[in-house]
This record gives structure tokens, sequence and C-alpha cells, in this order.
């Protein structure tokens, strides 16, 4: 059972991981690494989040992809590229709604942290944290391995975003560990 301080050890995790992957945006593998296209120049978002690409009206976007490609998981191939691509309606990629749901996630996976050191919390801090990290590891291989090899997202997106999973999930269970152990440790 998880009481109310537990929450609040959990709410921190969470916070932690929030911030950590913000931050991590400013990194080289980052959102603003990004190369940014547009057939509008009224893209708010992409011009926003680095250099804008500004295409004719039908260079990129044929009303056959606005049809076609929407909410679904696709491939293009052209003579000298294989492209996966995701695409969302425009009114569904909201900042707002992003942010949310990215709260929401960073929290599940706080939860879990949680409750993988309560399970390991007859074994030592240092042996607990190598065990996060262990897990973060094996969850950076799994994700980014898999987008690398099937996506062709690139060595430096993978191994960055690797690196960020690994050290904030490191920081946020070392937070996490220090504040379940601090509040079970009894006094004197």
């Amino acid at each position: 059972m998880i009481g109310p301080r537990d929450a609040l050890v959990v709410s921190l995790g969470a916070v932690v991981l929030f911030l950590f992957y913000g931050a991590a945006q400013m990194l080289p593998w980052g959102a603003g690494s990004a190369r940014n296209f547009s057939s509008t120049s009224e893209d708010a978002y992409v011009a926003a989040s680095g250099p804008l690409t500004e295409e004719p009206e039908g260079t990129w976007v044929t009303p056959a992809f606005e049809r076609d490609f929407v909410d679904g998981v696709n491939t293009l191939a052209t003579d000298h590229t294989f492209s996966w691509i995701f695409a969302v309606p425009r009114q569904s990629y909201d900042l707002g709604r992003y942010f949310g749901l990215h709260a929401i996630t960073q929290a599940a996976v706080a939860l879990m942290l949680f409750v993988a050191l309560r399970l390991l919390a007859p074994l030592p801090r240092s042996r607990r944290l190598l065990t996060v990290g262990i897990l973060a590891m094996a969850a950076a291989a799994a994700s980014y391995g898999a987008m690398m090899n099937w996506l062709g997202m690139s060595l430096r997106h993978g191994v960055g975003e690797s690196l960020n999973l690994v050290l904030s999930w490191l920081l946020a269970g070392s937070l996490m560990d220090r504040l379940r152990h601090r509040r079970n440790t009894p006094p004197g």
C-alpha cells in the first residue's frame, strides 16, 4: 500500500524526471537539433522549436499525404532514402496536451521506480541504485535500440536519449530512495 508520504516521494521523483527531460532538450540530441520543415509559415510550434526551412506549398505535403498519412505508422521510400513517418492532425499537436501527457508518463515511471526500490529494500543502497541503473539501461536498449534499428534514429540521438533515460532514472531513483530510507529509519 502506498500512503500519502509515499505519494509525495513518487511526486518528487516525477518532477525530477519531468524537469530532467526538459533540460535535456537543450543537449545536442534534444528537440532543438531537429530539422524543421513546413509548407506553411503559420506553424508557430515548428518555428519556435528551431530553424525553420519553409518550402513552397506542395513540396513536402500533398493532399494525398494529408489524407493517407495521418494517424498511422507510415513509410516513404524514394530512390535514395527510406523514412518512417508518424503524422498527427495539426490540431492534436498542442503543447499543453503534450506536457500534460508527459507529466502523466513521468509519474507512471516514478511510481514503477518507487515500487522497484521498495522490492529492493533489503539490499544495500549501492545495490538498489545499481539495479535501477541496469533497469534503465534495459529500458533504453529496448526502446532506443529498437528505434535506431527499425526507425533509423541516428546514433547521436539514440545514445543521447539513452543517456538521458539512464541519468534521469538514477537521479530520481537516488532521491526517492534517500527520502524513503530517511522516512523509514528509526530515530536515534
